[in-house]
């Protein structure tokens, strides 16, 4: 497997769980966390003009592509502070999200539980897309920032985009803002070799700091560096029968 240089370009997807019904227990605001999240987003993209970004938003109903889209549905405007990509990314990203807030409806006793599965499967097809049709080679990772629970439903089609992820030697990043640690997560973090990461929320920059030095970095750069670790890991699998996490199956 060919090394990554330092030349390389980028492929940056991001997966945000904007699920009203999880973040309203969290004690940081999903608006004080997309406005963190649009920060790093245009630190990622300055580092390296061939970066390319893909910005995907899910709930317990719905999934869908907030960037890149309709580029005329971007009002003009000249504001020579404000790099025009930049503007055009915020823009998308927290108008996108807002919306699907505003569509979100009642989701009964699994409305915490986003469609994160869905989610990796949209981004792996897209970078799967990228790479055939792209000249040069691109190392493409994917972000997670999660905030719901676990869904057991989902949890075949979860390891299966997880063990497509590793095939592709795609990274899974993921940053868990609130509730108890997701055993599926976990597992997709450590199998695909990323960062899995448990923000403080008690903090409001603790997520832009989070994301700005763990993140961040390429698979070049982090070959050099000395990220945090996984100490420990949940394995358990679900039962297909009653969609539980169990210790021991039959």
């Amino acid at each position: 497997m060919a090394e990554p240089l330092e030349t390389d370009s980028s492929l940056l997807v991001v997966i945000l769980d904007v699920n009203a019904s999880a973040w309203a227990r969290s004690p940081l605001s999903l608006d004080k966390a997309l406005q963190q999240m649009v920060i790093f987003i245009n630190a990622y993209l300055a580092l390296n003009p061939e970066n390319r970004l893909v910005v995907l938003a899910t709930n317990h109903s719905d999934c869908r592509y907030l960037f890149p889209s309709d580029p005329a549905s971007v009002p003009p405007e000249h504001d020579i502070r404000v790099y025009e990509q930049f503007r055009v990314v915020d823009i998308k990203v927290l108008s996108g999200a807002q919306s699907m807030l505003a569509a979100q409806v009642n989701g009964g006793a699994e409305e915490q539980q986003s469609l994160i599965s869905r989610a990796l499967s949209m981004a792996l097809c897209h970078i799967n897309r990228v790479s055939e049709s792209s000249l040069g080679k691109i190392w493409s990772r994917i972000l997670v920032l999660s905030a719901g629970q676990d869904s057991p439903r989902s949890y075949v089609s979860l390891m299966n985009s997880i063990f497509a992820a590793q095939k592709m030697n795609v990274l899974i990043d993921i940053c868990k803002v609130f509730g108890p640690n997701s055993v599926f997560l976990q597992q997709a973090a450590d199998i695909t070799g990323g960062n899995y990461l448990k923000v403080d929320t008690n903090s409001e920059a603790s997520l832009l700091q989070t994301l700005m030095f763990t993140c961040l970095p390429d698979q070049y750069t982090r070959g050099i560096l000395n990220a945090p670790g996984n100490d420990i890991i949940d394995f358990r699998a679900t039962c297909f029968c009653h969609k539980r996490v169990v210790d021991i199956g039959y």
